[in-house]
């Protein structure tokens, strides 16, 4: 779900920055028609999914979600990294948000975008969400949904109660795993350069 901060570690590339997105709807064995462009990107996206998730400066920001919701605080802290990223682009991102949005809007046009992802890519391109996630309500209404899916319920109070009391506690944490991923990317990027 963290698709801006994806898409900003595959800035490098069309490719890679429209697999940050993509690859969160193209699952299981990369195809032979996948453009390898696109193809590098889902690596990438799944190569820094797999990471995050070992990360300890990742996994002890789930406390902040409070104990009711340690379950899905993986989940929930991908948007929630995302979220900050955006409120405070002008400190960790590269330009301006509203012209890097736009980039990842192109990138992602260059490529077949599967039927599963349509309907919320064409959402997410016309009401520019990417950008509106500096916004914790668009954030918070997006972690409703997806607890009441999990079947979490009654929690919206709660999870609006733990985002508010931890705030600054997520920017904190943030500027922690932000240079984790940076790393994990740069690694990766190494790695894959000299393969055939």
């Amino acid at each position: 779900m963290n698709y801006l901060l994806h898409c900003w570690l595959g800035r490098a590339d069309p490719g890679l920055q429209a697999g940050g997105f993509l690859g969160d709807f193209i699952k299981g064995t990369l195809e032979d028609d996948i453009p390898p462009d696109l193809k590098r990107g889902l690596l990438l996206h799944r190569h820094i999914d797999v990471q995050s998730n070992r990360l300890p400066s990742m996994r002890t920001t789930y406390h902040r979600f409070g104990a009711e919701l340690r379950r899905p605080a993986p989940i929930l802290l991908d948007l929630m990294a995302d979220h900050v990223f955006a409120k405070h682009w002008e400190e960790f991102g590269t330009g301006e948000l509203l012209e890097f949005t736009q980039s990842c809007y192109d990138a992602i046009e260059r490529f077949e975008v599967p039927v599963s992802a349509r309907r919320f890519y064409e959402h997410m391109q016309r009401t520019d969400l990417l950008a509106r996630y500096s916004q914790l309500e668009v954030v918070e209404d997006i972690m409703v949904r997806i607890l009441k899916r999990l079947r979490f319920t009654d929690m919206e109070q709660n999870l609006a109660r733990q985002l508010r009391e931890n705030e600054i506690g997520f920017r904190e944490d943030f500027e922690a795993y932000f240079q984790d991923l940076q790393d994990v990317t740069s690694a990766w990027f190494a790695e894959t350069s000299s393969m055939p």
